[in-house]
């Protein structure tokens, strides 16, 4: 990760084309507090809510829940047009086309001009979920990397000793014997596997998938990521530092 050394809302006000996936990503440990605390809001606003969501669900004063929802789309302009183009189609084609080249029929789009003061509510709704399929449909792409992954285990020396064990919207969980070499394979082959963007849909020069290994211990509240590319001395440090940071 790379050291963040401004404060957490100049990161959070800069323009978009300043960000790199590295800085953003490190938030989660140098402000986990606050990236906690933004969850809540985020989600409603990324599926289609206003600032009286905001309101409602978070208890915001409509001062703050304004001003959240107008720095978020400022932040997330370019995925707003994205939404909001799929959206448009939708009205000339009848539904929008998800993850995988899933359908979503939206029929009271076809028949209405979205956005207006005369847009019926019914058909306003209708947009709102097409909205929020069009970025939930990518979860499949979990879905995906754990098929690859365990495709590659079942041929793998390793068939006894990887065991899914759960899938939660982005995050694969898995039970791996206590064994260094099955955990440096799991860290290798899993990481490739989440790394997939071969859709030209998901294509984009600035931004790549990716994904880190975490390791959950002696509990699911206990855990630590291990880098992409490693090497045993790596990863026993890091296991050594994880268990004096537990144990005190």
């Amino acid at each position: 990760m790379i050291e963040i050394t401004e404060p957490l809302s100049e990161l959070l006000t800069v323009s978009p084309s300043e960000h790199n996936v590295s800085r953003v990503n490190s938030i989660k440990k140098k402000y986990s507090h606050h990236r906690q605390e933004s969850k809540a809001p985020t989600f409603a606003l990324t599926y289609q809510g206003t600032y009286i969501t905001l309101m409602t669900n978070c208890g915001f004063t409509a001062e703050l829940a304004r001003s959240i929802e107008a720095s978020y789309h400022n932040l997330y302009h370019v995925s707003d047009k994205w939404v909001a183009d799929k959206l448009e189609q939708a009205c000339k084609d009848g539904y929008v086309t998800l993850a995988f080249g899933l359908r979503l029929r939206t029929p009271l789009l076809k028949q209405v001009v979205l956005g207006t003061s005369r847009t019926p509510y019914e058909a306003a709704a209708e947009g709102r979920t097409a909205g929020n399929a069009l970025g939930q449909s990518y979860c499949m792409l979990n879905s995906r990397a754990m098929s690859e992954f365990m495709r590659g285990v079942r041929k793998s020396k390793h068939r006894l000793d990887i065991k899914p064990c759960a899938q939660i919207h982005d995050a694969n969980y898995l039970l791996i014997r206590d064994d260094m070499e099955v955990l440096l394979y799991t860290n290798t082959h899993l990481s490739k596997a989440v790394s997939w963007q071969e859709d030209p849909a998901i294509q984009n020069e600035h931004i790549k998938m990716s994904g880190e290994l975490s390791i959950f211990y002696p509990n699911w509240g206990k855990d630590f990521d291990i880098p992409n590319v490693t090497t045993v001395g790596e990863v026993k440090t890091l296991i050594t530092k994880h268990l004096e940071k537990i144990n005190g």
